[in-house]
């Protein structure tokens, strides 16, 4: 392969790939769309005794990864926190405390979860950072 060869297809690399800007503006829309389907998805599964609490973070990341169609570490720690924040949420509403069912309550007494739960939210923040990177 020639240099020239070589330049060129570097060229039409460049070309094809999404600006920083538009990149973060899909992610977003895309993580939006996925955490929107997970929190449903989980309160559905949930109906059915289905413990699904990663799935959410999972949507998320899979979400901003696939809508912002370029490899950014930033997006996935940014889905991480994100991923993370929903499922406590998804946790505090789908699976309230027997004594209170508020989330104040809940997010008082975190420490008092199980460890089954702990490893949900450990398991869908790692799923919603590494699909969050993107391609």
């Amino acid at each position: 392969m020639s240099d020239k060869e070589y330049g060129a297809g570097k060229a039409i690399r460049e070309m094809m790939m999404v600006s920083r800007g538009r990149a973060w503006g899909g992610g977003i829309v895309g993580a939006i769309l996925g955490g929107v389907f997970g929190w449903f998805a989980f309160h559905w599964l949930l109906q059915y005794n289905l413990y699904a609490l990663a799935l959410p973070g999972a949507l998320i990341g899979l979400g901003f990864g696939f809508f912002s169609k370029r490899h950014m570490v930033l997006g996935g720690v940014f889905c991480a926190i994100v991923g993370l924040v929903l499922m406590l949420f998804c946790e505090g509403v789908g699976r309230p405390w027997n004594t209170d069912d508020s989330l104040g309550y809940f997010f008082q007494n975190l420490h008092k979860l199980t460890a089954p739960t702990w490893l949900f939210l450990v398991l869908g923040t790692g799923m919603a950072f590494w699909f969050g990177r993107g391609r």
